[in-house]
């Protein structure tokens, strides 16, 4: 049986069984979009409430520490379920999605978010799952949990702009091919080692997709975790917190009045700073 089929089954079985994650996806019928023309592309807006958990996530190292670590296996719900690979990751419905399929590949072990020990792992799970785009969050780049390693995945029609096209004079994205895994992760070393500016993990945004018999990573180099807007107050602020899937062109709102009034200048403002 292949993985997936593992992971149709998976969601199937959670979508009968997880009120949440039931909930949450019925939910996704019914979550409103609007869509500005940048050109060559377009950029969506979604209003997406349940995604307020992640967008509204407090990062910092104090409020980790006070945390129980959500993606430990004894701290999930007793409803969630999981498919092992390759022995030390954990594959899991994520019950707060923003596409049809969303998963989260979790590390077993309670490790920081640091990609440069699982560059291979992400290039496996993108040859694995030719249907899902598998994208990384750097620890200060949108992840809700930069304690405690993982991937995401989505399906990947999910995505109107393809992750290999450029956007140019909005979206900044650096874009490495090859059907050798070895030589990727080298030439991804060598981009990595040029966007490091101190002993931190540089700040970015990863998505993986095999197709073709090759691999495509693509890299959003980032300046900024979060927009001013973020943390302005009244009428100015703008709840939104940009990880991997704003960057393709998707920017998530869980604020129904946010939704309401961000423009094309706000959404080009955003994508600046960050």
């Amino acid at each position: 049986m292949s993985m997936q089929t593992d992971i149709e089954q998976l969601f199937e079985q959670q979508l009968q069984s997880w009120p949440l994650a039931v909930e949450n996806y019925a939910a996704l019928k019914n979550i409103r979009i609007k869509s500005f023309d940048f050109g060559a592309y377009k950029i969506k807006v979604q209003f997406n409430p349940a995604r307020v958990v992640s967008t509204a996530a407090k990062t910092d190292k104090k409020s980790i520490e006070k945390r129980p670590c959500f993606l430990c296996a004894a701290n999930r719900p007793k409803e969630q379920q999981e498919i092992e690979f390759k022995g030390k990751y954990d594959i899991l419905v994520n019950p707060f999605p923003i596409c049809d399929k969303h998963l989260t590949i979790a590390l077993k072990e309670h490790q920081p978010q640091e990609i440069l020990p699982y560059v291979e792992d992400m290039l496996d799970l993108a040859y694995e799952l030719p249907e899902y785009l598998i994208l990384y969050n750097g620890p200060q780049s949108g992840a809700s949990a930069p304690d405690h390693f993982h991937f995401q995945a989505g399906n990947i029609d999910f995505f109107d702009n393809q992750i290999d096209i450029f956007q140019e004079g909005l979206i900044e994205k650096e874009l490495i091919v090859s059907d050798d895994k070895k030589l990727l992760e080298k030439q991804f070393i060598q981009l990595y080692k040029e966007l490091q500016s101190s002993d931190e993990e540089p700040m970015m945004n990863l998505f993986c997709q095999y197709k073709a018999g090759k691999w495509e990573l693509t890299v959003y180099p980032r300046k900024k975790h979060r927009p001013e807007q973020y943390y302005d107050e009244g009428i100015r602020q703008i709840m939104i917190s940009p990880g991997a899937i704003d960057m393709t062109g998707v920017l998530i709102v869980p604020r129904e009045e946010d939704f309401n009034k961000i423009t094309k200048e706000d959404i080009q403002d955003i994508f600046k700073q960050v």
